[in-house]
């Protein structure tokens, strides 16, 4: 086991505001997922996406830029707290591709069909 990406998974989790047991399932599912693994490994190590691993079409940056859209809404109101938490954001990006991984089609449906769109009091 890689310790050291152990670890900075386990950080990821707690400056994600996420617990014990999140971490362990999120470990488990990347162990089980070598092509995810190996993308969180790639972020830990060089703060960037590697972007490799497509499911459907949509790789990890697809999936954390869909996430910003698809939420706009509850950021704009305040709701939504990944506007000011850069990790959870990334942490949330991969926890989505690992579920995505083993439920693609609904995930798929929802990056086609639920986008970002202001709520109509914005205004």
């Amino acid at each position: 086991m890689d310790y050291e990406l152990y670890n900075w998974v386990r950080m990821l989790c707690h400056y994600g505001q996420e617990d014990e047991t999140f971490f362990e399932n999120f470990w488990h599912s990347l162990q089980q997922q070598k092509d995810i693994y190996r993308e969180v490994e790639y972020y830990a190590r060089h703060g960037d996406f590697l972007g490799e691993t497509e499911i459907c079409g949509y790789t990890v940056i697809d999936v954390l830029v869909w996430q910003i859209d698809h939420f706009k809404s509850h950021m704009d109101r305040g709701e939504y707290d990944m506007q000011s938490n850069p990790e959870r954001m990334v942490l949330m990006a991969f926890h989505t591709l690992l579920e995505m991984k083993k439920n693609p089609d609904s995930y798929v449906l929802a990056m086609q069909t639920e986008t970002g769109t202001d709520y109509a009091e914005k205004y």
